[in-house]
């Protein structure tokens, strides 16, 4: 959370002290500080769109959390994030004219994971859950109990502990998201949701 209040000065100097390259992504709209990222995070690639998409660009804060999030997939033996998109100029929240977080380029949206042995945790293919139930805890249940569905859940669930993004949104939590992960940090918040 204190990532995501950082000023740009403090952020870049944050993310040269941990290594993560990164070069500027000029104008950014609502972007406070834009990036793009530029090599492996911790040995893991982020596959973004490329660079004459805006898409692909990120506010500094978020490639912290990047950084962040890199360390969690260092133990799960991740080696490729494939990314939709992260940077939406426009994007609102459903049904409000609230903006979302992708409008800041705090938000990302991710597609797959790669292994280091070759598999390929697909959001769209291997989640196998249902609207409105809880992805994590106790209560949490696969409607199908497939080798993928369950590296992808316990993954899912350990960044989530981590306290890394403050909302995480799940193929559980409605239609819109049913290909993808949208995890996002907000300045200000406090609150971690999981859906």
């Amino acid at each position: 959370m204190r990532y995501a209040n950082f000023s740009p000065a403090a952020c870049r100097a944050e993310l040269k002290k941990r290594g993560v390259a990164i070069e500027p992504a000029g104008a950014g709209g609502g972007i406070a500080t834009p990036v793009r990222l530029k090599g492996l995070v911790r040995g893991i690639r982020f596959v973004t769109p490329g660079k004459r998409s805006i898409y692909g660009k990120l506010d500094c804060r978020l490639a912290i959390a990047l950084d962040e999030l890199a360390a969690v997939l260092e133990r799960h033996d991740v080696s490729e994030v494939r990314i939709d998109n992260l940077y939406r100029p426009r994007a609102h929240l459903p049904g409000s004219r609230k903006r979302s977080q992708h409008a800041y380029g705090l938000a990302i949206d991710l597609l797959s994971l790669k292994l280091r042995d070759g598999q390929t945790l697909e959001v769209e293919r291997d989640w196998q859950g249902s609207i409105g139930a809880p992805p994590c805890g106790p209560n949490s249940e696969l409607l199908t109990e497939s080798e993928h569905a369950i590296l992808l859940r316990n993954l899912v669930c350990d960044v989530a502990r981590q306290g890394i993004f403050h909302h995480i949104l799940t193929p559980n939590f409605d239609r819109a998201h049913s290909n993808h992960l949208h995890v996002d940090i907000k300045r200000g918040d406090r609150a971690i949701i999981v859906r």
